[in-house]
């Protein structure tokens, strides 16, 4: 499937499959979410955001709420399988695959207002409700075992030493720098421009691994 972003679809304006209706309506949550919050992001604003009728939402799926938690799991799935497709095949070289994994995390696609501002909202559900805190622990699992894999290749090139920190604790430690500048970012994109944001991650990577 195609990345849910895309700077979040239009709506199609000729008869759609189903597939691509259901992508229109998580295209539109994110949205939605991003410029109303969780309580603004009703069903029927959804619906007309995304150019269709309201039975619509309801035969993909079963109310709102699952709407919501589903699009977060898209959002993750989707952001990963990109991550992954960016840096992985240059895992021989791995500061330059770490270099493109931070490029992407800040690239349009991932780094807009609307998808930003959406995650945002997404990760306040996860304080309080079981199911979104289930995605987000199994997402951030998954996303410092990427990591990983790419720090670990580098002293098995010969390129760093063993980090300075145990590794998981250097991974989180990456990982907050990472999130970190990517609000920064999101609140003031011309105080921390999207190329210094790279260039931070970068020096937090090399400090990190490379001391």
């Amino acid at each position: 499937m195609a990345s849910l972003p895309e700077q979040v679809r239009k709506p199609r304006a000729r008869r759609a499959s189903p597939l691509a209706r259901r992508e229109d309506l998580l295209a539109a949550t994110v949205s939605c979410l991003a410029r109303l919050g969780p309580h603004g992001t009703t069903g029927r604003e959804i619906c007309r955001q995304a150019g269709v009728s309201h039975g619509l939402l309801r035969h993909y799926f079963s109310n709102p709420d699952k709407l919501l938690l589903e699009t977060y799991e898209q959002l993750c799935e989707d952001m990963l399988a990109h991550l992954e497709a960016v840096a992985l095949p240059f895992a021989a070289n791995p500061w330059d695959a770490l270099h493109r994994y931070f490029v992407a995390v800040f690239s349009d696609e991932w780094a807009s207002p609307e998808i930003i501002g959406a995650w945002l909202v997404f990760w306040q559900q996860a304080r309080s409700r079981e199911d979104f805190a289930a995605v987000s622990h199994d997402f951030n699992l998954r996303q410092r075992a990427l990591l990983e894999q790419l720090v670990v290749q580098l002293t098995a090139a010969a390129m760093a030493p063993p980090p300075i920190l145990p590794m998981a604790d250097a991974i989180a430690l990456l990982s907050a720098v990472l999130d970190g500048l990517w609000i920064e970012y999101y609140l003031c994109d011309d105080r921390t421009p999207r190329a210094r944001c790279v260039a931070l991650c970068d020096a937090a990577a090399r400090m990190l691994f490379a001391a």
